[in-house]
């Protein structure tokens, strides 16, 4: 057996176990942890797929910063939490249909790309995988769209949260 196939299956079983902790932590700190865990094992099979530039980036903004951002969203608004919790089982349907309606859609895009990229028969990366020019062309030219849809979502999420903040101030 291949050492590359070995570590990513490895890397993955890791991936899955530290995901799973996220999910069923009952200690958001914890929950963190585990995210860090994960999103460092992703890094790490990022690697393994030789896109190094996306590996870096990966530990750089998320590990770096988004979980330092968590850890301070949790420690700031450790008492509204009480207060904001969702209603005992009204919002319940609303996101199971939101969760299902992404899962939904995920599997028809996930669908079209298999069938384009069965059609198109080769699939051997590019030497210019992973680099930050291949990146940027990918993000600012053929998903200039979602990209920006991205980007309004967080600027949403943003604004919303100053406003539950403002709140409670």
């Amino acid at each position: 057996m291949d050492s590359v196939p070995t570590m990513q299956i490895i890397l993955g079983i890791i991936l899955i176990i530290a995901s799973l902790g996220v999910i069923l932590s009952k200690k958001p700190v914890y929950s963190c942890l585990h995210f860090l865990l994960a999103l460092l094992v992703l890094a790490g099979l990022y690697l393994q797929l030789s896109a190094e530039f996306i590996a870096v980036m990966q530990v750089l903004i998320y590990a770096g910063a988004i979980l330092v951002a968590f850890m301070f969203v949790m420690v700031l608004f450790q008492n509204a939490h009480q207060k904001i919790m969702l209603t005992h089982g009204k919002s319940t349907p609303l996101l199971i249909g939101a969760f299902g309606g992404c899962f939904v859609l995920a599997l028809i895009y996930l669908g079209k790309q298999l069938s384009t990229s069965t059609s198109q028969g080769s699939n051997q990366l590019s030497d210019q995988f992973g680099t930050a020019q291949s990146i940027g062309k990918t993000l600012y030219v053929e998903y200039f769209f979602p990209f920006e849809a991205v980007i309004l979502l967080f600027l949403i999420a943003t604004i919303g949260s100053f406003y539950i903040g403002k709140k409670e101030v």
